[in-house]
């Protein structure tokens, strides 16, 4: 019975214990909340981002108000390494030293500058997609010709520490740490042996030197453990034609318009990649004008037309160009996508919709909204669709200057360019790039967090869509004032109608004569989704309708691709509000939509404006968004030819703060263990060597043990 009670009460200390170790924890680190990492990814020549030691990387807090305090850091401060913390207008003017001299660098702790963002941010290089591009492009880092003139190459290069990002929703976290600064390491030239504030960025990646490497890594493991060190990047493309195509639905092959625009932007931070003016606009546009020119042109009239026109949205662009290298590749072999198969002679004109949000803030006074349409060559089809585009754009104050040159900007015909040499260079696939800029870009923020909302000027209207999804038109929207001529919707709205009517004169052979138009209502609903919150009217309707209702998280949808092993919600979204907005609503029940299998067409059980469900048939389809590479055996990683882009496994990333101790504690408890060991020893000799006169025995004790000892040893 005593037992169990000593079990009791040894259970009771313990509890006690483990309560004032986690207290005490909690008094030594305080956790730095909502930050994002900058993680790593790898490709068939090298590792690029960032990473940290196993256990974190630990440095002490250095505050950089200006270049000499990042100097002062790499050149002299002498108790580090150090951590430091930078504003994103700083960041760029000190990012270089800190790469070149990064011995004394623990790692960087970058936080959003609340009075003012930085005049450029671009971790992506100044040519974008450069090993990528077609061999005409002049835009080698050598020539001196620049698209992304701020671009810093981060995302492209390996970075020999941790960087961490605040935005300024979480700038408490950084008056914390800068109290903690002021308090222990103002004195510079007094830091050592001191307590100092100091941080620990954890941020471990466990795939290394590059994407052959840790592929391969991943495959052995998988013999003896189910871990992966890295997966591809890759996702969904989005596919979707105005009328039906496949075997058993058209009577013969009609030719094809191809409009592409990119669903995927990209940033140096994990989660952080808003893509407003790189791709968002151009996402958008497309949609937009899917929608319009069904409306024009209904699917039940389809047999009236010679023509057709398919749209489809790439994934992974920002990673040479993953989602159009792999429908160059496949309708190189006439295999996309793989439910109506189409190639490159069926293509009669290739129109990408490029970069056409940086100028929107420089415009924001101004109904105008100049744009510029790149191609190769003047051929026929090309300069028939411009001089078309032209017209339809001039009556809402759009111009349109057509560029003929060989240097075409980051875009997807660079990828149909170098799969489809022959067709393109000949004129069997001609193709034209619409962008907003002539010489450089106009989005000082490409490929980065400040690509967001404010970068194009939005400002959500919030206005009531009808109970079956009806839009206000944007003519009663400038006439009643809540919307003026220069808002981005309505400029969106004005080039999506504008291409829908110029798609239509290809489709129809004539000039479009009714009022239908696209809707800059429709515009500020899909850029308050893709932009501000995935919890919106648009996407909770073009949902999965399920037995349980989850509304999405009050925060934009990450525009980054991701890895090819799980779906991300953005091309989701963008697809499901192709089914919703342009599909045909069939009054059937989930168990009659399910059953529907009419070819041409999918089907999608949605939950519609009412939330209740609804049938949808549609066209749109999704196709993989993976590279070709990791397709082909034996393919060679480091030939440049398809993009071998991978992402690393991570386990946990964290950041936090604490005060470091001064070391005199260890020293002490050095010494004085030391001190302790030298003492035992001493006594214990002495104690030795005087045992005789410590431990004197009676004279019988020894008689005896003598005894014993003669008998031990007769009977040994």
């Amino acid at each position: 019975m005593a037992y169990k009670k000593i079990i009791l009460l040894l259970s009771v200390v313990l509890v006690i214990r483990l309560s004032q170790c986690e207290r005490l924890h909690e008094q030594i680190y305080s956790s730095i909340e909502g930050g994002a990492a900058c993680f790593q990814r790898l490709n068939g020549t090298h590792q690029a981002g960032c990473k940290s030691p196993m256990n974190g990387a630990v440095g002490v807090v250095q505050m950089i108000d200006d270049v000499s305090d990042a100097a002062w850091l790499v050149n002299n401060a002498t108790a580090g390494p150090y951590m430091a913390v930078v504003n994103t207008a700083m960041f760029l003017d000190v990012i270089d030293l800190f790469m070149l001299k990064s011995d004394n660098v623990a790692g960087i702790l970058i936080y959003q500058n609340g009075t003012a963002r930085p005049k450029t941010f671009s971790q992506e290089s100044t040519c974008p997609n450069e090993v990528s591009s077609d061999p005409a492009s002049q835009c080698p880092a050598s020539s001196g010709v620049s698209w992304n003139m701020g671009g810093t190459g981060l995302l492209r290069r390996n970075i020999p520490f941790p960087i961490f990002y605040l935005p300024q929703t979480r700038i408490e976290e950084i008056d914390k740490i800068n109290n903690c600064f002021q308090r222990y390491n103002l004195d510079r030239a007094n830091q050592n042996g001191k307590p100092l504030c100091s941080i620990q960025l954890k941020s471990f990646m466990f795939a290394a030197v590059n994407s052959e490497v840790c592929l391969r890594r991943s495959t052995t493991s998988a013999l003896l453990t189910p871990t992966k060190v890295c997966d591809p990047l890759g996702d969904q493309n989005v596919y979707f034609s105005l009328f039906p195509r496949g075997k058993g639905v058209e009577v013969k092959t009609k030719p094809i318009t191809l409009v592409t625009a990119r669903i995927d932007s990209a940033s140096l931070f994990d989660g952080l990649a808003p893509g407003a003016a790189s791709s968002v606009v151009g996402m958008v546009t497309l949609l937009m004008s899917a929608v319009t020119l069904s409306k024009m042109l209904p699917i039940s009239d389809s047999q009236l037309y010679d023509s057709n026109v398919v749209w489809n949205l790439f994934n992974g662009e920002s990673y040479d160009y993953i989602g159009s290298q792999r429908v160059a590749y496949e309708m190189k072999f006439g295999a996309w996508p793989t439910f109506a198969p189409m190639d490159s002679s069926d293509v009669k004109l290739h129109v990408e919709l490029g970069q056409i949000g940086g100028s929107l803030n420089l415009y924001s006074e101004n109904a105008s909204w100049p744009l510029y349409a790149y191609a190769a060559d003047s051929y026929t089809p090309v300069t028939e669709f411009l001089n078309e585009m032209l017209t339809n754009a001039k009556q809402f104050n759009m111009t349109l200057l057509p560029v003929f040159t060989k240097n075409i900007p980051p875009s997807s015909l660079h990828s149909f360019r170098r799969i489809l040499k022959n067709e393109t260079e000949s004129g069997e696939f001609p193709e034209v790039l619409l962008v907003d800029y002539k010489d450089t870009f106009t989005n000082a923020y490409y490929e980065s967090v400040f690509d967001d909302a404010d970068n194009i000027g939005f400002v959500y209207r919030n206005i009531s869509v009808g109970p079956d999804g009806e839009f206000v038109p944007t003519s009663a929207l400038l006439a009643n004032g809540t919307m003026r001529e220069w808002d981005v919707q309505v400029k969106i709205s004005r080039l999506a109608t504008a291409l829908a009517l110029t798609l239509y004169q290809r489709v129809g052979g004539k000039p479009y004569a009714d009022d239908v138009d696209a809707s800059a209502h429709l515009a500020d609903e899909m850029l308050y989704c893709f932009l501000r919150s995935q919890a919106c009217r648009l996407l909770l309707a073009a949902d999965y309708a399920t037995s349980t209702v989850e509304v999405p998280v009050a925060s934009a949808a990450p525009l980054y691709v991701g890895v090819a092993a799980q779906s991300n919600t953005p091309a989701i979204f963008a697809g499901h509000l192709l089914a919703l907005l342009a599909g045909t609503h069939l009054p059937l029940n989930k168990t009659g939509c399910d059953a529907l299998n009419k070819p041409g067409f999918s089907y999608y059980w949605l939950r519609g404006w009412n939330h209740t469900g609804v049938c949808m048939q549609t066209t749109m389809n999704f196709t993989q968004a993976v590279s070709p590479a990791f397709l082909l055996q034996d393919y060679d990683m480091s030939s440049g030819m398809y993009s071998t882009w991978t992402e690393s496994v991570w386990a946990a990333m964290w950041a936090r703060v604490f005060v470091s101790g001064s070391g005199g504690g260890a020293r002490a408890a050095a010494l004085a263990g030391a001190a302790a060991t030298l003492a035992a020893a001493l006594l214990t000799y002495w104690l030795s060597k005087h045992a005789d006169l410590l431990f004197k025995q009676p004279a019988d004790s020894i008689a005896n043990d003598a005894a014993s000892g003669i008998l031990r040893t007769v009977n040994c």
